[in-house]
């Protein structure tokens, strides 16, 4: 696209450049107003349950409904037998009595336990505001809901989202340390994260440290994975029975590490409904030399106001640690906000919250001590649903250094129609320089004969937080000798223009699953991590790459069903910066359910993820005028994953990097862990 229809489409990028607690109330009785309360209360009982019991079994009660119509009644003059026959007749007659005596005994209990259970009331859901596109690959959506998050091997968020093909982590070594993940190379102020629509900014850097974000307490987690950006969206998890609920996750393994992760769901506390989640893991990280700790806690209230909304307030905080040098530790995250949502009218939800975030060093730190980073947002969501269409617009307003303004997101779309699945985002992002507008669209046809195909196109400008003088003073905070500043003699610029297509399709018939897709993109600029990761990075020339992406999913013809074959590989003409030419993954997965009470589960799988050689947005050091950047080695990794669900039990064990690689980094002298196992249990309990 060129010329003047290209500048009224993208304006600013004419230029060069997954699917898926309170204490309970107590009453004092006296013994007068207990009975004259249980009295009546098992008068209603008894009668009620009358009621619920099957007619034929009341008739057999003796003293209520009078003999079956069948019974013979027992007298010589009646039976015309001899008097000692009679009498044995009689004697079989009484037992069969006892024994359906007490089967309607049995028959009252349940009786009462269901006019009991009749009395508990399901707490009130607040409306949800759905992302309005499901998991599907064609639209690039991966989704994981509250089943399948327990199901998974993953124990963290960049785990679980690393699970998606295309997407990589980057880790500064074991747990505790930052960590982030990346896809398309889309680099700083392209990775997304929201947490029921409040945006978790990132505070010390360009892009989020997934390691103050703690996998316990969400109902559902949603990735999409754009060319131009990867979104992640969060859902806190909620009562939605009337029983309270415990999730409680227990593990151990190699190098010292120990897992403690759980949630507690109350139904009804101070008239509204409570969320407790609890976070921590804790290695000794490689040669036991390396320790760290990822813990936090999150809480939410929900008090729901008359059957149309209510209000919330939530509150996380997180606070990794660890013992690798040159890595800041004592970092405190802490993010919180308090909403109103409402049913406007039929189909139509609106929303409006205010929240802030903070990332503060304890005192004890001589670098980090005084850094405080508060950053507030004011936001207003609203969404409109009328059958298969959905319409979506959200405001966000900020303030305080190194972040927009404010943003302004309209989408639209129509989920799953007749012939296609549609949808399009329109964002324009407000910095003191002015309005940066970006847009895609996106669409998926329905399956004709097995056949379905897919394309998506986007384009745009979009800031990178924490750059410029915000940037250089966070910069003189880090140890080590100061900063000279960007090799190549230019400003840092904060804004990257980004032009992205991925078209294909895909083919599916008899349980076998194909895809492909032709991809393209298009960068001005490749903005560093802006983290303690890379803290001499520079911001890289962009440029164009073709590629392509394929996945295949298929059943495995053994005797046993439920094996299945699935593998995924994308790769590009040329690498860019934390973008290798070849991904790709391929695992051996088993699943099968028991039992006719389905009481009996088992997953596993072995697999394979691997790359290719990677530039990292670092300059090689003694470089020259342009300098070459650091390419770390190839990463490949296989492991294995058990794991046994018996009624709401679950039993797993992992193994990580079974083959022992020793060199699996991602960045120059951030050592991973070689090899470890993890065993534990993941256990639901309803209270």
């Amino acid at each position: 696209m060129r010329g003047p229809f290209r500048r009224f489409l993208m304006p600013r990028a004419h230029k060069a450049g997954a699917f898926c607690v309170g204490a309970r109330a107590t009453t004092k009785l006296s013994l007068l107003k207990a009975a004259l309360f249980a009295v009546p209360l098992a008068l209603t009982a008894v009668i009620l349950s009358a009621a619920v019991i099957p007619t034929v079994a009341v008739a057999q009660i003796p003293g209520i409904g009078g003999p079956p119509p069948d019974t013979i009644l027992i007298g010589a003059d009646s039976t015309g037998l001899a008097p000692e026959l009679a009498e044995a007749d009689s004697s079989a007659i009484l037992a069969d009595s006892r024994a359906i005596l007490a089967d309607s005994s049995e028959i009252l209990a349940d009786s009462l336990e269901i006019l009991a259970d009749s009395g508990k009331v399901a707490p009130k859901i607040l409306p949800v505001i759905s992302s309005g596109v499901g998991p599907s690959y064609g639209l690039a959506v991966w989704s994981w809901d509250r089943d399948a998050l327990l199901s998974t091997r993953a124990l963290t968020l960049a785990e679980l989202v690393a699970l998606i093909p295309g997407v990589i982590t980057l880790r500064g070594g074991d747990y505790g340390t930052p960590v982030t993940v990346m896809a398309f190379g889309a680099g700083g102020g392209r990775i997304r994260v929201f947490w029921d629509g409040f945006e978790w900014l990132p505070l010390d850097g360009g892009v989020p440290d997934l390691a103050r974000i703690g996998l316990a307490g969400f109902e559902e987690v949603q990735v999409e994975r754009h060319p131009g950006e990867l979104r992640i969206n969060l859902r806190t998890r909620e009562p939605i029975s009337p029983d309270p609920a415990t999730l409680l996750q227990v593990g151990t393994g190699d190098l010292g590490t120990s897992i403690l992760s759980g949630v507690f769901v109350h139904p009804n506390v101070f008239k509204g409904s409570f969320t407790l989640a609890f976070d921590r893991l804790e290695t000794r990280g490689p040669g036991l030399s390396a320790g760290g700790t990822l813990s936090g806690i999150g809480l939410r209230y929900s008090l729901a106001i008359g059957d149309r909304g209510g209000i919330v307030a939530e509150m996380r905080r997180f606070a990794p640690r660890t013992e690798v040098l040159n890595l800041a530790t004592g970092l405190t995250r802490n993010d919180w906000n308090i909403r109103a949502r409402w049913r406007l009218a039929e189909g139509l939800i609106g929303e409006g919250y205010w929240g802030a975030s903070s990332l503060a060093g304890g005192p004890e730190d001589p670098i980090y001590g005084g850094l405080d980073t508060r950053r507030t947002q004011l936001g207003i969501r609203t969404q409109y649903t009328r059958g298969n269409l959905w319409a979506q617009g959200t405001a966000r307003k900020f303030s305080g250094h190194g972040v927009p303004g404010a943003n302004l997101e309209l989408a639209a779309g129509s989920a799953r129609g007749p012939v296609a699945s549609l949808d399009g985002l329109l964002r324009v992002e407000r910095w003191a320089s002015g309005y940066y507008p970006s847009w895609r669209a996106r669409i998926e046809t329905e399956q004709l004969w097995g056949f379905s195909l897919f394309a998506s196109y986007e384009d745009g400008e979009t800031g990178a937080p924490f750059v410029s003088e915000y940037e250089a003073y966070l910069r003189s905070l880090r140890p080590g000798p100061p900063f000279q500043g960007d090799p190549l003699g230019r400003p840092r610029p904060r804004f990257t223009d980004r032009t992205g297509i991925r078209a294909g399709g895909r083919f599916s018939w008899r349980g076998i699953h194909l895809s492909g897709a032709g991809l393209y993109m298009e960068a001005d600029s490749i903005r560093p991590l802006g983290l303690v990761l890379d803290p001499e990075g520079i911001a890289s020339p962009g440029g164009d790459r073709l590629g392509f992406e394929a996945a295949v999913s298929m059943p495995i013809p053994f005797p046993w069903e439920g094996f299945m074959l699935q593998g995924a590989v994308q790769a590009w003409d040329q690498d860019l910066p934390y973008l290798p030419r070849r991904l790709w993954d391929g695992t051996v997965t088993y699943h099968g359910v028991f039992k006719e009470s389905r009481n009996l589960e088992l997953w596993g799988g072995l697999g394979v993820t691997s790359r290719y050689l990677m530039p990292i947005g670092i300059p090689e050091p003694g470089g020259g005028a342009v300098p070459n950047l650091i390419v770390v080695p190839r990463s490949e990794e296989w492991y294995v994953h058990i794991q046994v669900r018996v009624v709401t039990l679950n039993l797993f064990i992992r193994w990580e990097n079974v083959r022992r690689k020793a060199d699996n980094i991602d960045f120059p002298d951030r050592q991973q862990p070689q090899a470890r196992t993890l065993y534990g249990v993941r256990w639901t309990m309803n209270n």
